[in-house]
Formats: C-alpha cells, structure tokens, sequence
C-alpha cells in the first residue's frame, strides 16, 4: 500500500508538473490544508495511471464550468495552457458543457477565459463553426448520435414523437450533436471526457448512464470511464462521483 508520505511526494510533482506554484507556511488558509490537498487532490487522483494528464485537465475543467467554481476555474484554466492544452480547446471545452449546464455557465467560463489569455499574451482563437443549413445540420446531428449511442440513440427521451419530450428533444439534438460535438478544436472522444465529467459535477444521473455505457462504444474502457468521473470528485464532490460511478456500474448489468 502507497504511504502517505509516497503520496505527498507524487502530488508535489503533480502539481509542479501542472505549474501550481509550490505550498508555504504564509500561503496556506488553514493549517494542514495545504499538505491535505497535495496528498488527496495531486497524490491521490491526479497522479493515478489509467488517463492522461490532458485528458485529466479537461474533466476537471469540464467540472468547474458545469459548477460554475470560478476562482479555481481561473487558475486551471491557467495550468491547462502550462501543459500545453491549447486555447482553442479549453474554449471548446466550455462551449461544449452549455449544451448540459447552460449558456449562461459557458458565458462566465467563456469570459474569464479571455482574461486569462489576455494576461498571457495569448490572442483569443478563432474556430470556425460548422457552417450548414438547418436540414444538413439535424442529418449530421442524426449521424453523430447514433455513432456514439448506437441502438440506444432513440431511446428513453430520445424517442421520435415522444409526447412530452417531442418538441424539445430534436432542438437538443440537432445543436448539441450537430453543431457542438461536430465543432473543431476537440475530438470525439474529448467531448466524451467533457461530457461525462459535466454530468457527474452537476449530478444528471440518467444522462451518467446513457453516456458512460455510450463512451464504451467509441473506445474507452470501463476504467477509463472511472477515471473520467473520479477526477472530478476533488472539485464538486466526492458523493456526486460515487453516485455517478454507482450509476455506470448498474448501467452495465
């Protein structure tokens, strides 16, 4: 078994990796606390085996936006440009969680982005959306979902002609598998990592289920999956990963 002290000497090289700034006596808000986060947070989660450190970053990124955490977002935002996560992916990492946890939450994330890079020099990216008419748009919606949920992309809510769900669900569609998941900037299976990260931060169980079994047929593996979710419990919770983790494992029975 892992000492704690072998711990604490991960998570110092975890976070000197990510370009946190190392803890001392007069930067610490509480006593131990400093000492807690790198044996818990760094040691613990971020240095686990089983998912890299980028796609580490952007679940943790995907959290922090989904819950609107601010403060913290601001300072990943920054050790995700040290690692060398480019800046037109971090913005396409809160593009994408609108879609779940609202505009609004991509507005906030979306503008203090731009701060963060115009604190470092770096020039505000420009992607080209996809650019197709309406009709183009829903069939590449259509062809998108079904590639990541295959017979269960109708399922549920998404039923065609579902009479409660019918007049919203191929809004949702159309533009979050359309426009949003066909967008440059990050591939399919990020978007996944973004995805199951946002559900879990803002505890959307029946989406955990569909997206975790969904995330099995573009490539992950079932501990690729628990990595995704565990790495956004330092940040919103470690019930609301469990809860999510609980959810994938009943999902697969």
């Amino acid at each position: 078994m892992t000492s704690r002290d072998e711990l604490r000497a991960k998570g110092a090289a975890m976070r000197a990796r990510l370009g946190f700034p190392a803890n001392t006596p007069d930067s610490e808000l509480a006593p131990g606390f400093d000492r807690l986060a790198e044996e818990m947070v760094w040691g613990s989660i971020w240095a686990r085996p089983g998912l890299d450190i980028e796609e580490r970053m952007l679940a943790v990124l995907s959290a922090l936006t989904s819950a609107q955490r601010l403060p913290q977002l601001r300072r990943y935002i920054a050790a995700a440009l040290h690692i060398g996560l480019p800046a037109a992916s971090i913005q396409e990492v809160m593009i994408h969680c609108a879609i779940y946890s609202g505009f609004p939450t991509a507005l906030n994330a979306l503008a203090l982005a731009n701060e963060v890079f115009a604190e470092k020099g770096i020039e505000t990216p420009t992607v080209e959306p996809v650019d197709i008419d309406a009709d183009a748009l829903m069939a590449l919606g259509d062809e998108t979902m079904r590639a990541l949920h295959g017979e269960r992309a109708e399922g549920g809510y998404a039923a065609p002609g579902h009479r409660t769900t019918g007049a919203l669900y191929p809004v949702a569609a159309t533009y979050g598998y359309g426009a949003i998941w066909s967008r440059p900037g990050l591939d399919h299976r990020q978007r996944m990592v973004c995805t199951l990260a946002a559900f879990t931060s803002i505890q959307h169980a029946t989406q955990v289920a569909k997206f975790a079994v969904s995330a099995l047929n573009i490539g992950f593996t079932r501990e690729e999956v628990v990595e995704v979710v565990m790495q956004t419990a330092p940040y919103t919770g470690f019930p609301r990963a469990l809860n999510a983790l609980a959810i994938f494992d009943e999902a697969l029975i």
